[in-house]
């Protein structure tokens, strides 16, 4: 399988390739009022609608400064999924879906039992588990725990 990494507060995360659509440069946000405090709001990609999910208060970290814009990701709809993807049991959501964060790193390619469990601190009911690389480890986060999460309020399923 092949992870996409990313960065949030020189921390690092990883994803599935699979479910990722592309990367870019962030694009003005329209603030949504009264939604989940993870939601930065909706974007226009090409004429689509995307949530704008900003990774940094998923896991609780301060903001990034003013001046420093991150980059985001837009993640693969259920209709764009390929048939390998859905093979392994990855999950896409409907309707467009962005992820905000600080910077995209590498692509890798591992084998499925490189993930381990998560640790039982880890209080985010998004994250599958732990990777280690060489010398470095990355979290991984479920899209599909993430998005139940922040667009459905399914926490308390979760934990």
């Amino acid at each position: 399988m092949q992870i996409s990494t990313f960065l949030i507060q020189n921390e690092a995360f990883a994803v599935p390739s699979l479910v990722v659509e592309e990367y870019f440069r962030p694009l003005p946000i329209t603030k949504v009022p009264g939604s989940n405090r993870c939601l930065d709001g909706l974007v226009n990609i090409r004429g689509r609608t995307a949530v704008v999910i900003n990774m940094r208060t998923c896991f609780e970290v301060p903001p990034r400064d003013p001046g420093d814009l991150g980059e985001m990701i837009l993640l693969e709809t259920s209709q764009g999924l390929v048939d390998e993807a859905r093979e392994l049991g990855l999950y896409a959501f409907d309707e467009p879906v962005v992820l905000s964060v600080d910077s995209v790193s590498q692509i890798f390619q591992l084998a499925a039992d490189e993930i381990h469990p998560a640790p039982p601190h880890v209080n985010q009911p998004f994250v599958d588990g732990v990777i280690q690389l060489d010398e470095a480890y990355f979290t991984m986060v479920s899209i599909q725990k993430l998005i139940d999460t922040i667009l459905h309020g399914k926490t308390e399923e979760l934990r």
